[in-house]
């Protein structure tokens, strides 16, 4: 083999090896360019989730201080409100009015007045005809049990009366596992002279049901020795189930039995809206 040839031969190996090694180079090279689009890529999506946990950081940090806010202007307020307005199936609407405030030295100021329209067969829904208002004055002088004087007024002369008497505020820890609250009332004395009442109360919360919205709710209040001849025994109760559209306003539906009425009177069924003030 001459020289020449083993030259010739010398630099093929060489190119060969070169362009060998550069494409390697290559290889590895775009290997790396991909490697740093993946990186690139993965910081992205890793920014885009610290944005999305921050956003919900932020969210939840404002629901939390609107809640703290909130519960401070509760806890500033004395007093509540609810307006309710009720079609009733016996041919009326119903507008109540509901309320309560803190007084000193442990007392406490609680209320409503209804407003009934005029029946439907003999006059206008829209023109207000009877009233009747209830007003207690309490004050709890020893682990739920306390004193209270109670103020009745309305269109019949025998609504208008005045009481004296205890109430029991229940607190027993079954009541709270079951989101569920009771009261009691109980008037010997009457300013009529004679007759006496018994009463309770009642609410009732289904946290699982609907998120919470749905709620219960009632009294039931017997009164001896009443009515027009001043001999009977008169029961009234009433029913309330409610679903919470928004913040402050409900969905009603609610029974009602009211015995001092006549017997095709007695009982009803109202629907409408109640609205927190």
């Amino acid at each position: 083999m001459g020289t020449s040839t083993r030259t010739i031969l010398f630099v093929c190996v060489v190119l060969i090896g070169f362009c060998t090694t550069s494409i390697a180079r290559a290889d590895e090279l775009s290997d790396l360019k991909d490697r740093v689009r993946q990186l690139e890529q993965e910081n992205k999506m890793l920014k885009e989730k610290i944005g999305v946990m921050e956003n919900t950081q932020a969210a939840a940090t404002a629901k939390l201080q609107q809640e703290l806010e909130t519960a401070k202007l509760k806890k500033k307020r004395n007093g509540w409100m609810t307006a309710e307005y009720q079609f009733d199936t016996r041919g009326f609407n119903t507008i109540n009015f509901t309320g309560g405030t803190k007084l000193p030295y442990g007392w406490s100021l609680w209320g409503f007045i209804d407003i009934e329209t005029a029946d439907s067969h003999e006059g206008s829904r829209a023109d207000a005809e009877e009233f009747f208002t209830e007003i207690d004055l309490k004050k709890e002088l020893y682990k739920g049990f306390g004193v209270v004087l109670e103020y009745n007024d309305g269109q019949n002369h025998h609504d208008s009366v005045s009481r004296i008497g205890a109430n029991y505020i229940a607190r027993w820890d079954w009541l709270k596992k079951m989101d569920l609250s009771l009261g009691f009332k109980a008037f010997p004395i009457e300013t009529d002279g004679r007759g006496w009442q018994g009463s309770f109360c009642w609410e009732k919360k289904f946290p699982k049901i609907f998120d919470g919205r749905f709620s219960m709710g009632g009294f039931f209040d017997i009164n001896f020795d009443s009515g027009s001849n001043d001999d009977e025994t008169n029961v009234v109760t009433e029913t309330q189930f409610r679903y919470k559209l928004t913040e402050n306003l409900e969905a009603l539906v609610e029974f009602r039995f009211n015995e001092y009425l006549v017997a095709s009177q007695e009982h009803g069924l109202g629907i409408g809206f109640k609205y927190k003030f």
